[in-house]
């Protein structure tokens, strides 16, 4: 089975590229399944602890011949890489070729995914800071942050600033990375499956190496357009859905000058390195 892992900052797009994914018939592709940070990160400390009361009683009782050795790293990672096959392939059928895994927080933890499944596929998806901004700023209103899109408020302040500090920290992972494994990462920029669907898509499936018959790519397009995901047009805002507005460039009209002019000083290089014009 081919193994793939999703990740980007928060409000980048991830869900919507999840989605896409697993709309392929031999792709399956789960979302949240935060195998590092709850699984294998809790799994180690307990390793740890095992592996010294070892150590000590090798120590005290027999006299530095042991019954049992230590834990080792290719058998803790061989233990991990069970567990998370078995989950990502719950969801899986005869027809599935290739399994994954969407997480945002992974852009953290790709070296320990590396090190788990090297041939893994890592896919990240990059979206236009200001963008990112304005969308965390929907969702914090949409779970309850009432004054987050009042320009002069902490709230609002606090929300952009840690839109910045997440973006920056994912990029910069994802492209050391991808300078250090260039075959096993693919970068989709939320703004191209905007404007041409079709082939980011066909080259977001060309990298896996699954299917790309024209046919196929038209009808994942289809399944998976705002339209048809949230039942409304693009640009037609519903607050209270995660899917809340399907557009591109919608800092222009939310951003007050000051927020824009601070996320494009913070983020410039890496904006124009990925096409954004700061």
């Amino acid at each position: 089975m081919n193994v793939f892992f999703v990740c980007g900052a928060p409000k980048s797009g991830t869900t919507w590229l999840q989605r896409i994914l697993d709309a392929h018939p031999e792709v399956c592709c789960s979302g949240e399944g935060h195998f590092v940070g709850r699984f294998t990160a809790p799994l180690a400390r307990i390793v740890n602890t095992y592996n010294s009361g070892l150590a000590l009683e090798t120590e005290q009782v027999y006299e530095g011949h042991p019954y049992y050795q230590p834990i080792s790293q290719a058998e803790f990672d061989e233990l991990a890489a069970g567990f998370i096959l078995k989950r990502m392939s719950a969801r899986a059928d005869a027809a599935t070729r290739w399994i994954g895994d969407k997480t945002p927080i992974y852009t953290r933890q790709l070296d320990q995914l590396h090190r788990i499944f090297p041939q893994a596929k890592i896919i990240h998806i990059v979206r236009d800071p200001r963008d990112v901004a304005v969308s965390r700023m929907g969702h914090s209103r949409r779970v309850g942050v009432s004054k987050v899109f009042e320009p002069q408020t902490d709230e609002h302040r606090q929300t952009i600033e840690a839109a910045v500090a997440l973006w920056v920290e994912a990029v910069t992972a994802i492209d050391a990375f991808a300078q250090a494994h260039p075959t096993l990462a693919h970068e989709v920029r939320y703004v191209d499956l905007h404007e041409d669907p079709i082939g980011t898509t066909t080259e977001l499936f060309r990298f896996l190496g699954a299917p790309v018959e024209p046919v196929l790519i038209e009808r994942i397009v289809a399944a998976t357009s705002f339209k048809t995901l949230a039942g409304r047009e693009p640009g037609q805002e519903d607050a209270a859905s995660f899917l809340r507005k399907g557009v591109v460039g919608d800092w222009k009209a939310e951003l007050p000058p000051q927020s824009a002019q601070f996320i494009a000083d913070s983020c410039g290089e890496l904006m124009r390195r990925k096409r954004f014009a700061a």
